[in-house]
């Protein structure tokens, strides 16, 4: 008997201990946030790469075989090196310091005309290379601020600026220099760019969890309203208020499902 009245109130403890946590589950899933002033920075996202300044790709104006090879791929060599020469004896040098990349014929081999052999890089200066829509591309301006995160060297975000803005073969670039790349990036290698388009100050933020269709659910005075608003800039996670009967202090209404 003593056994089952414990059995029953381990049972009554269980059933309370669920209650409570379904109240609160309940509680965290329906919740007001309070309205207040601030900065808005609206960016336009987009991938980047990136792209070293000075590049060079070595072609041979009519076919001709490679007489001797001086180089490897991945191989740093310094201006003037020579880098190879061809069945007339012309020795092609490197026109700047950098690594060889993209080396696509070996000694004795016949080079067609226009057709590149080897690519040199220098990438002690590079640049971020960006493509965007049309819609994004109207937003951005040369000398935009922009910031650079590369995905394996998280907690650490790189400043850039906006160089300039141009179409090119039906794509809308923005090209992006930072005067201070992290060590080891190399050609290629993708970052994610954020460029900021606009900064409002001192302005009401209204939470966009909060917002359904241009409408918001106020508490002032301990009373609710759904009231229309209209929201200019945003971000991810606010909005600036621009039009609507809402005031810093006031509290809405959050439906977290």
């Amino acid at each position: 008997m003593a056994l089952n009245k414990k059995y029953l109130g381990l049972g009554g403890g269980l059933v309370l201990l669920l209650s409570v946590i379904f109240l609160i589950l309940k509680q965290s899933n329906k919740e007001s946030l309070t309205i207040s002033r601030g900065s808005i920075v609206e960016a336009v996202y987009a991938l980047g790469t990136v792209k070293p300044l000075q590049s060079y790709s070595l072609k041979f104006g009519i076919s001709a075989s490679i007489k001797d090879l001086y180089i490897e791929e991945g191989q740093y060599v310094t201006k003037g090196a020579p880098l190879l020469s061809n069945d007339s004896g012309i020795v092609f040098k490197a026109p700047f310091s950098g690594i060889i990349t993209n080396l696509t014929l070996s000694k004795n081999e016949i080079a067609m005309p226009g057709v590149p052999i080897l690519e040199l890089i220098d990438m002690k200066s590079a640049f971020i290379q960006v493509s965007l829509d049309q819609e994004s591309a109207l937003r951005v301006k040369a000398n935009q601020k922009a910031q650079l995160s590369f995905e394996s060297i998280r907690g650490h975000v790189y400043e850039g600026i906006v160089e300039r803005v141009y179409p090119s073969h039906g794509q809308f670039i923005v090209r992006i220099n930072s005067p201070k790349l992290p060590e080891g990036i190399l050609a290629e290698m993708t970052t994610d760019v954020a460029i900021e388009v606009s900064r409002k100050e001192n302005v009401i933020l209204v939470p966009l969890i909060a917002a359904d269709k241009g409408k918001i659910i106020r508490i002032r005075d301990g009373k609710k309203s759904k009231i229309e608003i209209k929201l200019g800039a945003i971000n991810s996670e606010f909005g600036e208020l621009i039009d609507g009967d809402l005031a810093e202090n006031d509290e809405v209404f959050v439906n977290r499902k």
